[in-house]
């Protein structure tokens, strides 16, 4: 274990918690400080299930504990903002669950409160982190598959429910876009390293609902580099599929890495004889299991406790929030939007 130790407090005892607070616990160089509910009794369980040293009856009085450094919000998306300023007016660095908020204006806010009081703000993409991810990068920008021309994500979870489901409620930022649809964006910028010149978008309501359950899209980059998505609560779950294709070659992941998978593979394919038809396969590589809120956890204390540089900031969530601000308007519009 790391001797420096960043302590880390939870605000809420949202479902993500159940991979999030594992992650803590792995990281070497955190610690669980404390967590938190509105439901004194909920903190209290919370605590004594992870071993937290401490539980509080209210995030206001987890925010005023000096012995946190950094707390992880996984609270509803309309309320990321709010609480992401209270805690760095507070003086904890913050881990925010994606997305970091629902408009630019609102990230803009946060990046000038988190610079005004030095801490660190990041948004939570764990997949981010993960090897085969980065391994998946590394071989599109080293130009194993050539130039990179197209990039299909689909991402689906099916979503129903009895009584009530935050995701479908449109006053607390719900919808698949803003859901899944986030994670589409930041992926094919990262794939392409480039911010898209416009935008197109479609988006299905599922009768009896009031938030996008199915949204699709284009993300033009420019110079013949497109990305094609798919996000939904309508299809099997789950269901995550991401290529690269590149002038002489293509990569693939398949399975989303985060659910418990025993293993993920990666499979590429470089120019020359044709896949299966001249009896080739695709080469595969094989990834054990990762604990990729580990290693977001363990980046943020490196951040801090290392002096590291970021290499997610604000600014990065801004470009992401802008895009689905685009996408957004194209589905209503029906029309391509330009950056």
């Amino acid at each position: 274990m790391n001797k420096k130790q960043l302590r880390w407090g939870v605000l809420g005892s949202a479902w993500i918690n159940e991979a999030a607070i594992p992650g803590i616990l792995a990281a070497g160089n955190a610690t669980l400080a404390a967590v938190s509910s509105r439901r004194p009794e909920v903190a209290e369980a919370d605590r004594v299930r992870w071993g937290a040293q401490k539980a509080y009856g209210s995030y206001d009085a987890l925010l005023a504990d000096p012995q946190v450094d950094a707390v992880y919000i996984p609270l509803p998306n309309h309320l990321h903002t709010e609480w992401t300023i209270r805690a760095v007016k507070a003086g904890k660095h913050v881990l925010c669950e994606k997305p970091l908020a629902l408009s630019r204006d609102d990230v803009e806010t946060i990046a000038a409160e988190a610079k005004r009081a030095d801490r660190v703000v990041m948004e939570a993409f764990m997949y981010r982190f993960a090897p085969r991810w980065l391994k998946a990068l590394q071989l599109a920008r080293s130009g194993s598959i050539g130039d990179v021309r197209l990039a299909r994500v689909t991402l689906g979870f099916k979503q129903h429910y009895d009584n009530y489901n935050i995701r479908f409620d449109p006053a607390a930022g719900g919808g698949v876009l803003w859901d899944m649809g986030c994670y589409a964006v930041n992926m094919s910028r990262l794939i392409f390293a480039a911010e898209p010149a416009g935008v197109f978008a479609t988006q299905w309501i599922r009768p009896g609902e009031s938030v996008d359950t199915t949204t699709s899209g284009l993300l033009d980059f420019g110079n013949g580099r497109t990305s094609i998505f798919s996000v939904s609560f309508d299809h099997i779950n789950p269901l995550s599929q991401i290529e690269i294709v590149g002038t002489d070659g293509w990569i693939s992941l398949q399975g989303t890495g985060m659910r418990g998978e025993p293993f993920t593979r990666l499979l590429t394919h470089r120019f020359g004889d044709e896949v299966f038809l001249d009896g080739v396969e695709p080469q595969t590589e094989t990834f054990p299991a990762f604990n990729s809120f580990a290693a977001e956890f363990e980046e943020m204390g490196r951040i801090v406790l290392d002096g590291a540089t970021p290499r997610y900031d604000p600014s990065d969530a801004l470009r992401n929030v802008e895009v689905l601000e685009k996408l957004i308007e194209s589905a209503k519009g029906g029309a391509l939007v330009n950056s």
